[in-house]
């Protein structure tokens, strides 16, 4: 399989690649834009899930990881909220033998980890 790293504005990302293009997406440690007038600005936030919902194939999955445990919680509705179905949701991911095993970790994970902070993940499909 191809793997692709793209670098763009994502509220263009509907303009840019064609619906159905994508067998997976990873959102790893993204911005939380923690106040709440800022909600709507979350790679997590429903009109982004919307535009995701159009781009992955059928049975294709969305992987997130973040060390922002509110974001998460955000997030974990947003998905659901999305008509997303949710799996492998972790609030500890390197505490997760099974899952921890294949995580393939960031630089950013292994920042966040070496101070101490849990990483949180799930993996969401339609």
């Amino acid at each position: 399989k191809n793997l692709k790293f793209l670098n763009f504005d994502i509220e263009k990302i509907l303009e840019i690649l064609p619906e159905k293009y994508a067998d997976a997406l990873y959102i790893n440690f993204c911005d939380p834009w923690p106040r709440k007038k800022n909600a709507k600005r979350r790679l997590t936030s429903t009109l982004f899930l919307e535009r995701y919902k159009k781009l992955i194939k059928d049975g294709a999955h969305i992987y997130f990881k973040t060390d922002n445990l509110n974001l998460f919680e955000y997030s974990l509705e947003t998905f659901k909220d999305s008509g997303f179905t949710l799996s492998n949701i972790s609030f500890d991911l390197h505490g997760d033998q099974i899952l921890n095993e294949s995580n393939i970790e960031t630089e950013y994970e292994k920042n966040f980890s070496a101070k101490g902070y849990k990483i949180n993940y799930l993996e969401a499909s339609l």
